[in-house]
């Protein structure tokens, strides 16, 4: 199981914040880009426990052909501890070949993240802050083959952009906008070549409609999330952009946010961002 970096623990009363790795003594090493540097305070709404109450803590996080883009399926009977991870590494087996590398080249530094097909036409979802300072763009596959690619939708304000790879043509993933529930076995996919580390992590919603504001964005990039999946598994940088998916094969989150040592994770869930999915695959 994957980690995140950042320490979830009590320092002088008040929990640590969530922050980003330096980008090393050369600006121009590679950036890997889920463990951003960020001050995060998460807000965890308890509506369902406590009325309109909520608890408040803080963390260190970082800045992770099928016709129907979007699935609406009868709701999947939830597995049991005995079932649901066989079902996630079927899950797993089966998209993992369609998970690249997405590579955005800037003036002085590469980013790397994850990305992942919404179509068989070439598009590719992943996050803004992966592209956000690039100027020229490529993704890996597995296979190690390299083909350029192009940022033709962006919005920093979700932390979500798509490219398009024209010569490419994968099996999309499933998205389904309706939101986990709490307890429910989800597993992450990465690119290998952006993470260094394993690509697939089993873990289970322990959250949702966390916020998190980040102290050291680049410009022009997100500064505060509102409505989180949270994750307990471990991330590691390169997650960014990556599917958080159902034992029953469906998309529900993008991963963006991790701890920056210990454990805990966010993902943007596609309930908050699929009008704008939809809407950038039919222009």
């Amino acid at each position: 199981m994957l980690e995140t970096e950042a320490e979830l623990g009590a320092s002088r009363g008040m929990l640590p914040d969530f922050t980003e790795p330096s980008p090393g003594e050369e600006s121009t090493r590679r950036r890997s880009t889920l463990q951003r540097a960020v001050s995060v305070v998460v807000v965890l709404a308890l509506a369902v426990l406590v009325g309109s109450g909520a608890a408040i803590f803080g963390e260190h996080l970082t800045h992770a052909n099928r016709t129907n883009r979007l699935t609406h399926s009868p709701a999947a009977p939830t597995p049991t501890p005995s079932n649901s991870s066989q079902l996630l590494a079927a899950v797993a087996a089966q998209d993992l070949p369609e998970i690249v590398t997405v590579v955005a080249v800037g003036p002085t530094s590469e980013e790397l993240g994850t990305g992942w097909p919404l179509d068989n036409d070439g598009d590719f979802l992943t996050n803004d802050h992966v592209v956000h300072e690039g100027q020229s763009f490529h993704v890996l596959m597995a296979s190690g083959q390299e083909y350029p690619a192009t940022v033709i939708n962006d919005d920093p304000q979700l932390d979500l952009a798509e490219i398009h790879v024209s010569e490419l043509r994968e099996q999309p993933l499933p998205i389904n906008a309706a939101p986990p529930a709490i307890g429910e076995p989800v597993v992450v996919l990465a690119a290998e070549g952006a993470t260094g580390h394993e690509p697939v992590t089993d873990s289970k919603v322990s959250g949702l409609n966390d916020s998190a504001t980040v102290s050291d964005a680049e410009p022009g990039e997100l500064t505060s999330y509102s409505g989180l999946i949270r994750i307990s598994a471990r991330i590691f940088p390169g997650n960014s952009g990556g599917p958080m998916i159902t034992s029953s094969g469906q998309v529900v989150g993008i991963l963006t946010l991790a701890a920056q040592r210990g454990s805990g994770a966010f993902a943007i869930p596609i309930s908050q961002v699929n009008q704008v999915i939809q809407s950038w695959l039919s222009s």
